[in-house]
């Protein structure tokens, strides 16, 4: 269970996908999410670099020095590739395709020793139970072909049946449905790309309604398209909000405006103020028809030291108000002026 934990956050360590990488008859028709992820383009990208040298405790090196001491495989290097996908929203349900090098089949072996997981047989192919209760999970290996790898791991067996039966053809897949907005190549620099379609108005339930202003945009968006990329140097975030009418549309664009003066306001012409003012002049929004369009470019060195700004102008206003609420001794707190 460990090496399938590893697996599945995966990719919120590394999320990235090149252009192309997505293998449309891999993912099932039905699909109403997908998340890919590429390791290999993620390493190259100044991204990378930037968020090594953010982790100064080194606790992503300790995590992933820990599964390779524990099974023989370095996540950022034998694995190449993940596609996760759901034809239902809910954390019980999802697949995950993972493809690498042959170190993913001696690590599925020390994994199935230590994780008690005992072998099965579904259909023609032999596969792998996980876990018993609140965490079950079955997997199962594909032929080799050379060095690659894939392995496909599900909640239920039903689940990991179906996404089978998509890569052999006997389910249809999601390059049959190039209208989808799930189907479409991610642009040019693409590192990470998540794409939904029809399950944002699920999720505006009683979990959205405490954020009014983002219930609202949950409820008016159908579909969403989400692209992080870098190209020569520069960071961008891509975001596009599908909805039924072009008037829903140009309402999103108005929250998004609100939301990107909130901070000026709050901070004023303080240090903090400024670094906010600098990162929204790099965010663009528009509505054409009906999708709500917003794009965020910086260069990715630059975007780093605002952040590290950002963070020291905040512990230093945190410092400012401590002081203010707990004066040294013998020394009275500053008055107000009438």
């Amino acid at each position: 269970m460990l090496l399938l934990t590893a697996l599945l956050t995966l990719p919120l360590l590394s999320p990235s996908v090149p252009v192309g990488g997505l293998d449309c008859a891999q993912v099932d028709e039905q699909s109403k999410w997908i998340v890919h992820s590429y390791t290999e383009a993620f390493r190259a990208t100044q991204l990378h670099q930037e968020l090594k040298a953010m982790d100064k405790e080194g606790e992503l090196e300790r995590d992933l020095s820990e599964v390779a001491s524990e099974f023989g495989i370095q996540l950022l290097e034998d694995v190449h590739s993940i596609t996760a996908y759901g034809t239902v929203l809910g954390e019980e349900h999802g697949v995950v395709l993972v493809r690498g090098n042959a170190n993913i089949e001696s690590a599925l072996a020390k994994a199935q020793t230590k994780g008690h997981g005992k072998p099965i047989r579904l259909g023609e192919r032999d596969c792998m139970q996980w876990g018993e209760g609140d965490e079950p999970a079955v997997s199962c290996l594909l032929p080799a072909t050379g060095e690659r790898r894939e392995l496909v791991l599900a909640r239920t067996q039903t689940e990991l049946a179906q996404a089978l039966a998509v890569l052999d053809k006997q389910r249809p897949a999601l390059e049959s449905t190039p209208q989808s907005e799930l189907y479409a190549a991610p642009s040019a620099g693409t590192i990470a790309f998540v794409a939904a379609s029809g399950i944002l108005e699920e999720l505006a339930g009683a979990h959205g309604h405490d954020v009014q202003q983002l219930s609202v945009m949950t409820r008016l968006a159908k579909g969403l398209r989400l692209e992080l990329g870098e190209t020569s140097g520069n960071l961008f975030l891509d975001l596009r909000l599908r909805t039924e009418r072009p008037e829903d549309a140009q309402r999103i664009q108005k929250i998004f405006d609100g939301l990107l003066a909130l901070p000026g306001l709050l901070h004023g012409d303080s240090e903090t103020g400024e670094v906010f003012d600098r990162l929204s002049q790099a965010i663009r929004v528009e509505s054409l028809n009906e999708v709500a369009h917003l794009r965020f470019q910086f260069g990715t060195q630059a975007l780093f030291q605002e952040i590290r700004r950002l963070q020291e102008s905040l512990d230093e206003d945190a410092s400012e108000h401590l002081r203010a609420l707990h004066p040294r001794p013998g020394k009275k707190p500053a008055e107000n002026p009438k």
